[in-house]
């Protein structure tokens, strides 16, 4: 059951704390900054950026895709994510490791927006919980609620120009968080830009393809990641959009929070696969609707300190994340 339960939270951190979208990517025209303030000093953690390449225009009529958000417009966000695990040790499959659904509610206001397009924008975590269930282990639960129940009350702002790409942000985190929290809150306020769905410089018709090309640091792992966005549909400033997502990550060591002292992590292999969709107002600046499904396979070692001996670990991860925006009155 321990190595059960460390495979399980290894995933959590691996899907970025189970409360961001991998489908969105990185936009950063300068680094995003997440922030910890603490009495002696500040800590700054820098993301990447992503490139946006046309790959097709699409049909006529065409038009450039441009957000113009009104100054005070309000959002709230409820996410949803499901995740389910299937794990083997030295090629022995382990019971099935179920996590408890994790919910969110996130408000966003537009504060302002500059003659030249930027918008400036803050966003308040409101409400976070687990979904507890006869099928998931109760320390599994308890675990993953006193971790998610921290994210209330967690606040930050950012600005980002009229394509949606993030051009700088900050989180303030609160003092004295230990390891496992301060990772989950740094990937937390690393999700900020990738709720953000950067468009091509160029006009685009019905059938355009675009793809967002970017290498991030997810759960304490760097990867690439590659997104292809179809543009299906263009309506009175609302569009449609199909989203493709492919991740990969080369072998490297992990430093991962709250692991037992001595224990190492190696990732051998990671390979992720998405498909989903979006809904995205140009006069909100946050999509109004968007459906991920993905999966990921990763296989790595684990030594332990006291015999020194390799255990290769196996696992496949599914992922089902939706989300849902309402404007405030």
């Amino acid at each position: 059951m321990k190595k059960t339960l460390l495979v399980s939270s290894f995933c959590f951190l691996l899907v970025g704390g189970g409360l961001k979208p991998a489908s969105a990517p990185v936009s950063a025209e300068t680094p995003f900054v997440v922030a910890q303030r603490t009495q002696d000093s500040t800590q700054t953690t820098p993301l990447g950026q992503t490139q946006v390449q046309l790959l097709t225009p699409g049909a006529e009529p065409r038009q450039e895709l441009r957000f113009k958000p009104t100054v005070n417009a309000k959002q709230t966000l409820k996410m949803t994510l499901n995740m389910d695990i299937a794990s083997s040790i030295s090629d022995k499959p382990i019971p099935n490791v179920k996590i408890p659904s994790t919910m969110m509610t996130m408000d966003v206001e537009v504060t302002q927006v500059d003659a030249n397009g930027d918008i400036h924008a803050k966003l308040s975590y409101t409400d976070a919980d687990v979904v507890a269930d006869s099928t998931v282990p109760p320390e599994v639960v308890n675990r993953m609620r006193s971790i998610v129940k921290k994210v209330v009350g967690l606040n930050g702002s950012f600005i980002f120009d009229s394509r949606g790409k993030i051009k700088s942000g900050s989180f303030v985190l609160p003092e004295g968080l230990d390891p496992l929290t301060k990772q989950l809150f740094e990937q937390v306020s690393s999700s900020l830009n990738q709720l953000s769905s950067p468009v091509p410089a160029e006009a685009v018709g019905k059938g355009a393809k675009w793809r967002a090309s970017t290498v991030l640091n997810l759960g304490g792992i760097n990867l690439t990641q590659s997104a292809i966005y179809e543009l299906v549909n263009l309506q009175d400033n609302v569009a449609t959009l199909n989203v493709s997502v492919e991740q990969q990550a080369a072998s490297q060591e992990l430093a991962l929070p709250g692991l037992p002292p001595g224990i190492t992590f190696t990732l051998k292999s990671l390979a992720s696969q998405g498909q989903g969709q979006m809904t995205m107002q140009l006069n909100e600046v946050m999509p109004s609707r968007f459906s991920m499904s993905m999966r990921s396979n990763n296989e790595m070692n684990v030594k332990e300190p006291s015999s020194g001996q390799e255990t290769t670990v196996k696992t496949n991860l599914s992922m089902q994340m939706a989300l849902e925006s309402q404007p405030q009155k």
